[in-house]
């Protein structure tokens, strides 16, 4: 993959990304529903494992609830049809209605699928505030 191209996948990605984020924000589920693939792995940085529809389900609810999710850093690798993410982010959520702020260290995949791009996992720990 040449240069120009990597760099505009990663564009592309982190383009996505925002809107990712943004749908979580503001609660746009539809338009989450469609930036992830029907065979998401979701792992908390509380070791809870969700598949696309118990994420979903659990947004819709209001059992998460984002108030903020804020990059602290991230790096790209694109290899071929999939994109590896590992990056921090501040998170700023409530579960089960307690609040919490969560540094959170994570790895996000996004493949490259018939229909565009769509994030296929996301795993997490926290990072101890020492």
């Amino acid at each position: 993959m040449s240069t120009s191209s990597t760099a505009d996948t990663i564009a592309h990605i982190e383009s996505l990304d925002n809107q990712r984020t943004q749908a979580i924000l503001t609660r746009n589920f539809q338009a989450l529903e469609a930036l992830m693939g029907d065979d998401l792995r979701y792992i908390h940085s509380s070791a809870v494992q969700e598949n696309k529809t118990e994420y979903l389900d659990k947004l819709t609810s209001g059992h998460y609830f984002y108030h903020g999710l804020e990059v602290q850093q991230r790096e790209f690798r694109v290899l071929g049809d999939v994109v590896l993410v590992n990056g921090d982010l501040r998170i700023d959520v409530e579960v089960k209605g307690t609040r919490k702020t969560v540094l959170s260290r994570y790895l996000q995949v996004w493949a490259r699928r018939p229909s565009g791009w769509q994030m296929v996992s996301w795993q997490s720990v926290p990072v101890p505030t020492t």
